[in-house]
């Protein structure tokens, strides 16, 4: 510890060694004595200490099978709403044929995980995702197919009658190793109400539903999406439910914290919303859920795609130890004018100019090659 010289750092940087997990009341009053820089300088004693030097990656392919939705969140541009189905050029549902022609570029491209996410379709049955998940693994049986947010899940077995863990059954006879772990938001239910609508399933439900999830031997990311109504009170909140639902039944892979692109957003133009979030922010928040969280969510992912590269490479220093995937095809952040892509080179060179060592893993964390 001698390296840390004034004295905040130093005695929060022990607090937390020794009073792990730290409580909602302990998280909000180290965050009300410290400033960013010596959040970061704890957050990054602990990344040193709990993963080491490396930052990971993965090669992945994301595929948005359909996006017309049932759900309108205010928080979301891609959506379609379902009841203009037919009465638009905007919505699409991928045929197999469509995905097959997809899968064809992520061979092309090298990726070793297929991404799967898309809207809340009523008209699509759950043999629909079978016949997906089965077609990536005949064209691509060396990848991993990682499909679906936890909410996408969960409407699926509610409209075809299913419990969630028969859906997952036959997902995972169909070819499904893990789920994203998206559809998180914020827990919080009053800022929920604001930025989901109730088709969406709730923050408590979520959580269930993830634990079941794991049960089964499905794992998958977490998530968080903050920068729109939130405050500081709510995002620590958020991170400890998912720090403790992974004590009770492990399963998350990683933390990813996503930040709100407010551009073409029902909520944005209701003004809710004008800019997204500081890069202070972002900074803080991957400070924080590495000092909450970090021992037992020991991946701590800085998603470039949401944040942008510079503000990443920060991140890295700050906590953060993955930077998600090279994303290939998104068309999430895409629908809110984010559309800058990337390369594995560039992510090694983004890596080794702070001073990191680059390294291409697999979907469960494991290392395949160093960069």
């Amino acid at each position: 510890m001698e390296e840390y010289l004034d004295y905040p750092v130093q005695y929060w940087t022990e607090y937390v060694l020794e009073h792990y997990p730290l409580n909602f009341s302990e998280s909000l009053g180290m965050v009300k004595e410290l400033d960013l820089p010596q959040l970061m300088r704890i957050a990054n004693f602990l990344t040193s200490r709990q993963v080491g030097n490396t930052v990971t990656y993965a090669v992945s392919y994301n595929i948005n099978y359909s996006n017309y939705c049932a759900a309108s969140c205010p928080i979301c541009a891609f959506y379609v709403p379902i009841k203009l189905k037919g009465k638009t050029n905007g919505g699409y549902e991928l045929s197999i044929e469509d995905v097959k022609k997809d899968l064809e570029k992520a061979r092309d491209l090298g990726a070793t995980e297929i991404h799967i996410v898309g809207g809340f379709n009523p008209d699509l049955p759950l043999e629909y995702y079978e016949d997906v998940f089965r077609t990536v693994k005949e064209y691509l049986p060396g990848v991993t197919l990682k499909a679906l947010t936890i909410p996408e899940i969960d409407f699926i077995a509610s409209t075809s009658g299913n419990s969630i863990r028969d859906v997952i059954e036959r997902f995972k006879a169909a070819g499904m190793d893990a789920h994203t772990g998206g559809g998180a938001e914020i827990f919080d239910p009053e800022v929920r109400k604001q930025i989901t609508t109730k088709e969406k399933i709730s923050g408590e439900k979520w959580l269930e539903d993830a634990k079941i999830i794991h049960s089964l031997g499905v794992p998958g990311n977490s998530t968080m999406t903050y920068g729109h109504v939130e405050k500081i009170d709510q995002i620590i909140d958020h991170i400890i439910k998912i720090r403790d639902n992974q004590r009770e039944i492990p399963g998350f892979l990683s933390f990813i914290p996503l930040k709100f692109s407010p551009d073409n957003t029902p909520l944005q133009k209701m003004g809710k919303v004008k800019l997204p979030a500081s890069g202070e922010t972002d900074l803080k928040v991957i400070a924080l859920a590495r000092i909450i969280g970090g021992q037992d969510l020991t991946n701590i992912s800085v998603y470039w795609v949401s944040l942008g590269k510079e503000i990443s490479q920060v991140a890295l220093n700050g906590g953060g130890n993955d930077l998600v995937g090279t994303a290939f095809s998104e068309k999430i952040f895409g629908a809110t004018d984010r559309k800058e892509g990337t390369t594995i080179e560039e992510l090694n060179n983004l890596i080794r100019q702070i001073g990191k060592i680059p390294a291409q893993r697999d979907t469960f964390y494991q290392i395949k090659r160093y960069g």
